[in-house]
């Protein structure tokens, strides 16, 4: 398998396979843009593909997405929730949480009620 170098702002210089690179080139054009999460801190990375970085990818292996459609990804099973009609995670759930969290007392009570 072909190994892609590129960058994170975050992690630094990563290594990717072409099936981790999502290559969006809109109808027509030769220029466009490519994605990526990063393996090492799972942050998701945009970046602006001139046309010698487009006929690298293509030229790795990388699958180009030619619509003008936006992208739609669909998130792995993992990471999906198990109760589908669960209402959305909120910033107010996520404050809440980030509380809970600081509160080693209600941590210890959670664990006790196991």
């Amino acid at each position: 398998m072909t190994t892609i170098k590129t960058k994170c702002p975050t992690c630094g210089e990563v290594d990717m396979g072409p099936t981790g690179i999502w290559l969006n080139l809109p109808v027509g054009e030769v220029q466009g843009s490519y994605a990526f999460t990063c393996p090492e801190c799972r942050f998701e990375v945009s970046k602006p593909a001139s046309r010698k970085t487009v006929a690298l990818l293509l030229a790795a292996g990388v699958e180009p997405m030619t619509s003008d459609e936006p992208e739609v990804r669909t998130l792995p099973a993992e990471d999906r929730s198990p109760d589908p009609d669960a209402p959305a995670f909120t910033l107010d759930d996520l404050i809440g949480f980030h509380f809970l969290l600081r509160d080693d007392a209600a941590i210890g009570a959670s664990l006790v009620k196991r």
